[in-house]
């Protein structure tokens, strides 16, 4: 039997229907898209994690206020985000996905590797780039924009000369890092950085990041007699095999992670004593001022478990909210106009963009660089050092 709709009744279907058809595009302006680029599995999930949940953290703080303001004009802001799985391949492929497909103009890549191997798509599609990751040549002005968001190993070394005044005892050195444009240039900035201070650099090892037995590599360090070993730009799940396998067999030494490092992720799979006492950059478990207190609180409330890795991770976010706003502009060449100058709040202190006296451009992010020992099993703030350059 056939059922009749009223004429009155299909008419407002239709002008019903024709009012969200037309509202789809009008209401897709008024989001601002931010890509993400980073490993949500595999070794470096420990880093990719926190940064995608940062990122989203604060974006939904500032949508709840009613979004990013833009010219009298009101936006909410979206994550966009995708899996690289720390293989250049996959990180190549996640930016063209980002920018040819979801439109993408801002995006924050995680891995200096994955970041070098996407510099020229980056700057031919004139997109900004906000990046998490070390590698040679990335911060400077041949991308003129791509901007560093978290203190990079010329910055992050200066904790060497602490190490120096503190622990004379420690003389010499040994390095392991990936075998990729991150480990190379970690370890080339570190080594040049402690001969200097007068340390010996003993031993210099690269591995692939699919490496799970260290054994012949630690062997080949071990036999060279380090006091500490740096594992400079490694992952949390690497670092966890190496500290494991190096106590193994029988070293008694220190190890320094100026990284940022999940410091509770290597000692789940190192053992608790055995990490005892490492240095570690950007990871600070205890004690927190109020306003970390505060995000740890509130990033709990949301995802359920707290990660101390996302205080860092909230940068690229805090910088390009912050740019935005001064820029009143969507175009990223505007936006990175605006990210040179502009001086933001970040969960450490008041941030800007400088460097130039050493990258050639003022994009490498500035802000007090906090250092944590390992003290029974938990990332004690020791404390926070001002980077080399302005």
């Amino acid at each position: 039997m056939k059922r009749w709709v009223p004429l009155a009744s299909a008419m407002l279907f239709a002008a019903a229907a024709f009012v969200v058809a037309s509202s789809g595009p009008s209401y897709a302006a008024d989001v601002i898209k931010f890509g993400i680029s980073t490993p949500l599995s595999g070794p470096a999930a420990p880093w990719g994690i926190p940064h995608k949940q940062a990122t989203e953290l604060v974006f939904d703080e500032i949508n709840s206020q009613g979004g990013l303001e833009v010219g009298g004009k009101k936006y909410r802001l979206e994550v966009v985000a995708y899996d690289h799985k720390y293989v250049i391949a996959e990180g190549v492929a996640t930016v063209n996905r980002l920018i040819a497909k979801d439109g993408v103009k801002y995006v924050s890549i995680l891995g200096g590797a994955v970041a070098k191997a996407n510099e020229e798509a980056v700057n031919e599609a004139g997109v900004l780039g906000l990046t998490l990751a070390y590698a040679e040549g990335l911060v400077s002005p041949k991308n003129p924009l791509t901007f560093q968001c978290f203190p990079a190993p010329p910055e992050t070394t200066t904790f060497w000369r602490w190490i120096k005044e503190h622990q004379p005892q420690i003389k010499r050195v040994a390095s392991i890092a990936p075998n990729d444009d991150t480990g190379w240039w970690s370890v080339k900035v570190e080594t040049a950085y402690v001969q200097k201070l007068g340390y010996a650099v003993v031993a210099k090892e690269f591995f692939e990041r699919s490496m799970t037995d260290f054994n012949p590599i630690l062997l080949r360090m071990l036999a060279q007699k380090p006091d500490a070993i740096s594992v400079m730009a490694s992952p949390a799940g690497s670092v966890g095999l190496i500290i494991k396998q190096a106590r193994e067999l029988g070293f008694k030494g220190r190890f320094v992670a100026l990284h940022q490092i999940d410091s509770s992720v290597v000692a789940g799979i190192a053992g608790r004593d055995n990490t005892e006492g490492m240095w570690v950059h950007g990871y600070v478990q205890t004690p927190l001022p109020d306003k970390l207190k505060s995000w740890q609180q509130r990033y709990t409330k949301k995802f359920g478990e707290w990660n101390a890795t996302s205080i860092d991770f909230t940068n690229p976010a805090f910088a390009f909210v912050a740019a935005v706003r001064k820029a009143q502009s969507l175009d990223p060449k505007k936006v990175g106009e605006a990210m040179r100058t502009v001086e933001f709040d970040n969960l450490w202190g008041k941030a800007h963009f400088g460097g130039k006296d050493f990258y050639g451009v003022g994009q490498q992010i500035i802000y007090p660089m906090p250092f944590s020992e390992v003290k029974d099993g938990v990332a004690t703030l020791l404390l926070q050092l001002p980077p080399p350059h302005n």
